[in-house]
Formats: structure tokens, C-alpha cells, sequence
């Protein structure tokens, strides 16, 4: 089994936060599935964007899209958080660097204002669970906003003898925007983890999150269960011996992680395809 795969399949049952191992069995084959093939995976989450999108759309035209993420956006998520970090390193230049501290402020202050930017254009997806998951908590937002305002505080309290009359300004600006980037990722970290404790990161509430009324969501999942009975047995067809193989990983993660037993593993191992090919409802 390549790493990659691996990697795929501890993602989704990173979130998948079964309620008992029935649920965990039933789910393997849909886990195998996109794990097989992370372009079913993509589709996975276009179809069920595109079920809550019709339901939202019927009861409100003019609502707002549902959020969904793409490479384009999990590479923002990776600038973000690299330029969050150059800003405080930027600060801790040490005297002897040949890069002047007055010289690097105002580049830190320009980074920290990227990196937050770039933090709240992505939360709506953040949020609702598409961009990673939950393994992009709240909590990071929170984390550079203090450590921006800490760096910004140090700077001044231990280091201004360093900044020269001259470079007095630039320094003065790069601080106000690593104040205000620390204070902007600070009111952001508060709505975040509003999103965070309403669970719609992952779990069943990934699948119906995003809907305006929940009364829509039996029409969701009628959906996502016609979307399956084709992309389901498409996938056996294709690639039975690989579909099967990561099914048995997943199951033997599944044990791994005592959520189910060993009996119950040899007894799903004996299926060579589901009952009925249908979205998770539990």
C-alpha cells in the first residue's frame, strides 16, 4: 500500500467519528472508495456541495453558495500559515544577522497582514470542514494573533534601542500592521471556534452542513445515495483487487483503533462489496 493511500485513508477516518462499529464497517467500503482514488473523494464533496446548493437554493435564491475547497485553496492555506510564521521569525533577527531588525519589521508587518487575509478568505471553508478537515481548529488563529502582538511588544520593550532615528517610521508601520494583523486574527479566532463547537467539520454534520433548513437534509442524503449507486459499483468494476485491498486497511485501522474487533474484522473482510451502495447516515 503506497503512502500516499495511507495518507488518504487516515484523513477521512481522522473525521469520521463513528458512533459504534456497525457504522464503522458500513462505512469501510466508502472509505476505500475514496481513498482508492482521491478524484472520487474531490467528486464526493462536489456532489454533496451541489445537494445542499439545490436544497438552499429552493428556499432561498438568493443565499450564498456553498463553500467548497480546491488545490488552489489548500495551497492558500499553506502560504498563509508559512507567512505567519517568516513574521515572527522576521522579529527574532539576531543582532549579529546581516539583515538589520529596523529592516525587517516592515516586511514582518506586510507578512502578518497577508497571512491573516489569507486566513479569513478561507473560513468559510475552514469551517464547514472542507479544507482539511478538522485539523485546522480555531485554535490557529488564536495562536498567531498572540504571538504577532507578543513579537510586536518584545520588539519595542527589548530591542527599540536598535532602530535608528531614520528608520523610526517604517519600524512604527510595520508594527501598527502586526498590531492590527494580531488584532484582526483575534476577532477571526472567535467566530472560528463558534464554527468549531457547531460540528460541522466532521462526522454526519459534514454531510449537511451548509443547509439553510434542516428539513432539507433527507432530499440531501436521497441525493448522495443516487450519486453513490453509480460511483460505487463504477469503482468495483474498475479496480475490484485495489478497492478490496484498502478495504482491508481500513478495517485493519478501524481494529487499530479499537473500533471494532478482531472478529469483526474477519467477518467484514468475507464481503466482496456492499449490500447497497448509499451515503453514511450515522
Amino acid at each position: 500500500m503506497d503512502e500516499r493511500t495511507l495518507g488518504r485513508i487516515d484523513l477521512i477516518l481522522f473525521d469520521a467519528d463513528y458512533r459504534d462499529a456497525k457504522a464503522a464497517v458500513e462505512d469501510s467500503w466508502r472509505v476505500a472508495v475514496m481513498a482508492s482514488d482521491p478524484r472520487v473523494r474531490v467528486a464526493h464533496e462536489r456532489a454533496r456541495a451541489a445537494a445542499v446548493g439545490a436544497a438552499n437554493e429552493r428556499r432561498d435564491p438568493g443565499g450564498p453558495r456553498v463553500a467548497t475547497s480546491t488545490t488552489l485553496h489548500r495551497v492558500a492555506l499553506g502560504v498563509a500559515l508559512f507567512a505567519g510564521v517568516m513574521a515572527v521569525a522576521l522579529l527574532t533577527t539576531p543582532r549579529t544577522s546581516t539583515l538589520a531588525l529596523h529592516d525587517a519589521i516592515l516586511p514582518a508587518g506586510l507578512l502578518a497582514v497577508v497571512a491573516v487575509a489569507l486566513l479569513c478568505w478561507l473560513e468559510p471553508r475552514r469551517a464547514n470542514g472542507s479544507l482539511w478537515g478538522s485539523r485546522v481548529p480555531a485554535v490557529i488563529h488564536l495562536g498567531f494573533s498572540v504571538i504577532w502582538m507578543l513579537g510586536a511588544a518584545a520588539v519595542v520593550a527589548f530591542r527599540w534601542g536598535e532602530i535608528g532615528t531614520f528608520a523610526a517610521f517604517p519600524a512604527i508601520s510595520g508594527l501598527t500592521l502586526l498590531g492590527g494583523a494580531g488584532l484582526a486574527a483575534l476577532i477571526l479566532s472567535g467566530f472560528a471556534h463558534h464554527a468549531d463547537r457547531s460540528g460541522h467539520q466532521s462526522g454526519i454534520a459534514r454531510v449537511t452542513g451548509g443547509l439553510i433548513d434542516p428539513r432539507d437534509t433527507p432530499e440531501v442524503f436521497d441525493a448522495l445515495d443516487q450519486w453513490w449507486s453509480t460511483v460505487g459499483p463504477a469503482a468495483i468494476q474498475h479496480a475490484p483487487t485495489r478497492v478490496r485491498a484498502v478495504r482491508r486497511e481500513v478495517l485493519a485501522r478501524l481494529r487499530a483503533g479499537m473500533l471494532i474487533t478482531e472478529g469483526e474484522e474477519r467477518v467484514a473482510c468475507r464481503a466482496l462489496e456492499p449490500e447497497e451502495w448509499t451515503e453514511r447516515r450515522r
